[in-house]
């Protein structure tokens, strides 16, 4: 029973990390254009003056840069240079789920493996996590590892541990999510300071799985639609996210409503993240125990 309840953590863990590096600000077809061309042009009137601010800033990651719409084709594509091109930032994430609310703030840039981080949570599930070289290090007084980091091969794609390093793969997310059923720009807010581009994003969860390769079966643990919220600068660097999800009950009870949210900070700032070294860490989970 503990297993299964690793398994639930690491699957938690797997959400944050998804939503930690920005991969629920997804592309979309040309179904969202319509619905959002109102909102597009009150964005447009605030260009004028995001330009004058831009002339006069020399701040790198917080420069106003002018608002510009992203289109279906676009949005993918956009969001990845742009984080790749800064190749690291900050982040916090509060998910909450059945009364239990959970902060994470990490560290995160981009490897040639894929993406690289680390970070440490607090309150309902107290974890630190490192994530590199496809393996991720978990310490937590839940996994009974005591002070030593539980190694998990993330390599192995028909594995559990190996879905989560697919979730984790920024990449590999957000391509499976180029084709949602609407992208609707709701208009700009400031983030922090910076002026962003308020995104709503409506997927299929089976389309979603189906392009991750995950188990069609899982899709009974999701809703029937997958809304996600994403704010995005003028540089196309995701500033903000919020996602709500009502996760049907297995056993056909009340559904269980979880919620995540977080920011995206710092941009391009220096990060240092290593593997434990090899003494600190154990691949045996639970001490061997069943």
């Amino acid at each position: 029973m503990r297993v299964t309840s690793l398994a639930r953590r690491l699957g938690s863990v797997a959400l944050v990390l998804s939503v930690g590096v920005g991969v629920t600000a997804c592309n979309d077809d040309s179904s969202g254009s319509d619905s959002s061309s109102s909102a597009s042009d009150d964005s447009s009137s605030d260009d004028s003056s995001s330009d004058d601010s831009s002339a006069s800033t020399d701040d790198g990651t917080e420069e106003a840069e002018a608002l510009t719409e992203l289109d279906g084709a676009g949005f993918y594509p956009s969001v990845m240079d742009a984080m790749k091109e800064a190749e690291t930032f900050n982040f916090q994430t509060v998910s909450g789920s059945g009364g239990q609310s959970q902060t994470m703030e990490g560290q995160a840039r981009f490897g040639d493996d894929g993406i690289e981080m680390k970070a440490s949570s607090t309150g309902g599930q107290q974890m630190e996590l490192i994530l590199i070289d496809q393996a991720m290090y978990l310490k937590s007084p839940d996994l009974g590892t005591g002070d030593k980091w539980l190694k998990v091969d993330l390599s192995d794609p028909n594995s559990l541990f190996g879905m989560i390093g697919k979730a984790t793969d920024p990449e590999v997310m957000f391509k499976s999510m180029e084709a949602p059923k609407k992208l609707e720009l709701l208009g700009s807010e400031e983030v922090d300071g910076v002026e962003t581009n308020h995104y709503r994003i409506t997927m299929d969860p089976k389309k979603y799985l189906d392009a991750m390769e995950f188990p069609a079966a899982m899709a009974d643990m999701l809703p029937k639609e997958l809304v996600t919220e994403m704010w995005v600068d003028g540089d196309n660097l995701p500033r903000k996210f919020s996602q709500t999800l009502d996760v049907p009950s297995v056993a056909g009870g009340k559904a269980t409503t979880t919620t995540s949210e977080g920011t995206y900070t710092d941009f391009g700032t220096d990060v240092e993240i290593e593997a434990p070294p090899a003494n600190q860490v154990t691949e045996d989970m639970f001490g061997g125990a069943a």
